[in-house]
């Protein structure tokens, strides 16, 4: 049994609130920071909202939605959440703006106290090194919306020690989730994974034109993904994407190169489902014959940046595996049976 019993989150836009609401609806009692009142406020309020949806579909019963709501104490910045037993950061990925986030926390919370950043692939140990307690900080990844996904990439930075890796699986455990120990690395393994098939997707689709919705069927007929890579670029956000990918491509090179196809559409503010325009057209599909090459590109580059995440130690076959059923809804893994 784990030693926590309130959580501080920090940030209270949609994954600070996601993760409150998760906090709250497994029991814990949740203080919410954000830069002001008015931002926590509105991250309780957004908490509330997800369980009236879940309440709706009937995912979840009126008294328990009523629990969320009364888990949750907005607060007027993390210096008041100093008695908490556990820190969830969720700012955005900005790796300037965390360092000062975590500055705050470190002064604000007491030894002991296990500090966690939700991060989809910035540097624990860089956090780390900006804090007086560097052993006690480690990367939980929640997956959105971290209400219904149930993986939690667990990233250990190169001062966290053991004691805390362990109670931080604990945690996500509680909290209903499922752990997966993750090396240090860009990207870690999902993103690594989902969006070097993506660029190889997009890279060929360039090359050789073809009916995007097309190839989206074969991709998801023809193996274990749910979705094919444009409609997933549309659904995640092509600002969103291209910010991952551009990373991607700087930590490891032309493998993660998408041969211009993102940075046109969101320079014009195409970003996918949020504006109504993205990698799908709205016509009808007329297939040019080249759309199997997507999705024989597509598994290939996930089988191999799965590989390489073994060769370089970064995560186990089985927890890869795993890993890209809970967080890409994947049937199987791309290393199943390879």
């Amino acid at each position: 049994m784990n030693d926590i019993a309130t959580i501080g989150i920090v940030g209270g836009g949609t994954m600070g609130a996601e993760i409150a609401h998760v906090a709250a609806a497994r029991g814990f009692t949740v203080l919410l920071a954000d830069a002001d009142r008015a931002r926590a406020d509105a991250g309780r309020d957004r908490a509330i909202a997800i369980a009236d949806r879940r309440v709706e579909r009937g995912r979840m019963s009126s008294d328990e939605a009523a629990a969320v709501a009364a888990g949750i104490t907005p607060v007027n910045g993390i210096a008041d959440i100093g008695g908490v037993d556990a820190v969830i950061e969720a700012v955005p990925e900005d790796l300037a703006l965390k360092i000062r986030v975590h500055a705050d926390i470190d002064a604000a919370v007491r030894p002991g106290v296990l500090v966690a950043t939700n991060t989809s692939g910035l540097s624990v140990t860089a956090l780390a090194d900006a804090t007086t307690g560097p052993g006690r900080l480690i990367g939980l990844h929640f997956f959105n919306p971290a209400s219904t996904m149930r993986l939690v990439e667990v990233i250990a930075g190169a001062a966290t020690d053991a004691a805390t890796i362990a109670r931080a699986c604990a945690l996500a455990r509680e909290l209903g989730k499922e752990p997966v120990r993750v090396a240090e690395c860009p990207g870690f393994v999902v993103n690594r994974v989902l969006v070097r098939a993506m660029a190889e997707a997009y890279r060929a689709a360039a090359a050789a034109p073809v009916d995007r919705r097309t190839a989206d069927m074969m991709v998801s007929e023809g193996g274990p993904a749910p979705m094919g890579p444009f409609a997933l670029g549309d659904l995640v956000g092509l600002d969103v994407l291209e910010s991952i990918r551009s990373d991607l491509e700087r930590a490891y090179g032309n493998r993660f190169n998408d041969s211009g196809t993102l940075a046109p559409l969101v320079a014009r503010g195409d970003l996918g489902r949020k504006t109504g325009a993205g990698l799908v057209p709205d016509a009808d599909p007329m297939p040019l014959g080249t759309e199997p090459v997507i999705a024989a590109v597509y598994y290939a580059a996930a089988l191999d940046e799965a590989r390489r995440l073994v060769d370089e130690g970064i995560a186990t076959a089985d927890d890869i595996d795993l890993a890209m059923r809970l967080g890409a809804g994947w049937t199987n893994g791309p290393l199943a049976g390879a």
